[in-house]
């Protein structure tokens, strides 16, 4: 099961391009950021350690929060998780690990599933 929406936060046009296109093939659209609707999913591009706590207070709500990562950073990871990330995905690896990572939380959301509440 795939999120039915993700808002992406703090990305510049080109990133914004570059996701959207990986969405669109998913068939999950990509909701302007502070738009009025609420996303399945936010994606959250965090660039430096000293703005992860502030980026993630702002995009925290109802909705899992995947940190987009300039690099692979064990330490940035764990800190993202560590204040409530659900995971993280580092920019320049595989965009198959990105969709996996969608997948995965749109499971968990779902009714009856790890994180979803069953009916």
């Amino acid at each position: 099961m795939l999120p039915r929406t993700v808002r992406l936060h703090g990305a510049d046009e080109s990133l914004r391009s570059l996701l959207s296109d990986v969405l669109g093939d998913m068939g999950i659209p990509l909701e302007e950021d502070g738009g009025g609707a609420r996303a399945d999913v936010v994606l959250a591009l965090v660039e430096r350690e000293d703005s992860m706590r502030g980026v993630l207070r702002e995009v925290s709500g109802a909705a899992p929060v995947i940190v987009l990562l300039p690099f692979e950073d064990e330490r940035l990871r764990c800190l993202a998780m560590r204040l409530g990330a659900r995971s993280c995905y580092a920019l320049g690896t595989p965009l198959e690990a990105l969709k996996r990572l969608l997948r995965e939380v749109g499971l968990s959301n779902a009714p009856g599933g790890w994180g979803g509440e069953a009916r």
